[in-house]
């Protein structure tokens, strides 16, 4: 039975702390170099340099646009059939982030889960509708469980250190420092006490000072700062309501896609044909590719016509699912924000012919916000996040929090999960850090 991780008791042996020094730094070198590795292999895939990785695709002849992903999809299968199979049946099962944090004991294995990481990077270069933070994450708090073992630590200080590791990660991967703390205390610790915050601020801001080094420091996601006007507001508590309830229906998805995977050779079938849909898609909409960055940038800038929107913001999330209940493993964060973003886009097309006042990219920030805030039932983390990830500033401080709470608030009526824990591949009892 899974118990909590003891996380508000006092943490003072100096081994703890030198062990949060290496992991910060650790979850620093691998976000870096997994993000070299993703520009090198887009580079390659598609035949590219020094563009966007949407600009990238755009520009891609339409067979590059669909071979790239058929060949994703039979790499994905028979890469994770491997790690799955016959390395699992030699040193045991895979266990995830949340499995380790909240199961007394648990261990997650460095080597495979290094190999786990390059695989889901390189899957995601090639076009797959998930998340890149998904790798350092992983890698991070496997280090952070190794470390710990190495060193003698008590259980509950292990667990801790896969928790920072996974939120250093995140940190290392975004260049986002406090919202990958917050993403440690909120989402995986369900915590904000002082003995697990000083070690999860400290491995974050170490994992994206770090990683400045190998990959610099510019925002994700280009905003124009904007002030606060009454429309926003406005679009934020009636568009907030919408974006929960969407978002549980992507969490109970989520749920859904994390049955048992296909195995043996259905499990490269099954990706290789899911990865197929993908690429013919692309043809057309070639924003379907990768983990949702580039439509998320298209709707910020304001851009994108209505029916290709209301496409994207039905296909995007599907293939995600359809990607993981094929057996890909990979980051939810981004794709959830990219939904998010776009469903906002679609209701502010509608909202703005009322009341005029921001611009469109405002609104579908707002969206971004409300959608993952729901989704990973963590408002305070998202608002921190959404600010990280833009640059934006405090203009749209008030609507983006808001947002964030009403849609929070509304998927917690109906639905007790989050992304973070229906995602798991192993049941956990309880499913997670309590929520209330």
């Amino acid at each position: 039975m899974s118990v909590q991780p003891n996380a508000a008791r006092p943490t003072l042996a100096w081994r703890f702390w030198v062990v949060v020094l290496l992991v910060g730094v650790g979850a620093g070198i691998a976000g870096g170099l997994l993000t070299l590795l993703l520009h090198l292999a887009q580079d390659v895939a598609y035949g590219y340099s020094e563009r966007s990785f949407q600009e990238g695709v755009d520009g891609a002849p339409w067979w590059r646009r669909l071979l790239v992903p058929v060949l994703a999809g039979l790499v994905a299968g028979l890469g994770w059939w491997w790690l799955r199979g016959p390395v699992s049946r030699r040193l045991g099962a895979m266990r995830g982030v949340s499995a380790t944090v909240w199961t007394p004991g648990a261990r997650m294995g460095l080597g495979r889960t290094v190999l786990d990481g390059v695989l889901q990077i390189v899957i995601v270069a090639l076009g797959a509708s998930l998340g890149r933070e998904g790798a350092p994450r992983e890698i991070a708090a496997a280090l952070g469980s190794r470390l710990g073992e190495l060193t003698g630590l008590a259980d509950h200080e292990r667990r801790v250190l896969v928790a920072c590791g996974a939120g250093a990660g995140l940190a290392a991967v975004y260049d986002v420092p406090f919202g990958g703390a917050l993403f440690t205390l909120e989402v995986l610790l369900g915590s904000l006490a002082l003995p697990v915050a000083i070690p999860a601020v400290v491995t974050a801001t170490l994992g994206a000072v770090v990683a400045w080094f190998l990959v610099g420091d510019a925002a994700v996601y280009a905003v124009a700062p904007v002030p606060t006007t009454g429309s926003a507001v406005v679009f934020a508590v009636l568009a907030a309501p919408v974006c929960g309830l969407a978002a549980v229906g992507f969490v109970r998805l989520v749920r859904w896609a994390r049955r048992p995977a296909p195995t043996g050779w259905r499990l490269p079938v099954a990706t290789t044909g899911v990865f197929t849909v993908l690429g013919a898609l692309a043809i057309v909409f070639p924003e379907l590719l990768g983990n949702g960055k580039g439509p998320t940038q298209i709707v910020l800038d304001g851009g994108g016509a209505l029916p290709v929107l209301v496409a994207l913001v039905l296909l995007k999330p599907l293939l995600t699912i359809a990607s993981l209940r094929a057996g890909a493993s990979g980051g939810l964060f981004t794709p959830t924000l990219a939904t998010g973003a776009l469903l906002g886009a679609v209701l502010a097309r509608g909202w703005v012919l009322l009341w005029p006042g921001s611009p469109l990219g405002a609104y579908a920030l707002v969206g971004a916000a409300a959608f993952l805030a729901a989704a990973l039932q963590a408002p305070l983390a998202t608002v921190v996040l959404v600010l990280e990830l833009t640059h934006a500033g405090t203009g749209l401080l008030v609507p983006v929090t808001l947002a964030a709470v009403l849609g929070t608030l509304v998927a917690r009526l109906v639905e007790p999960q989050s992304t973070t824990t229906a995602a798991q591949l192993e049941p956990l009892s309880p499913p997670g850090p309590p929520r209330g």
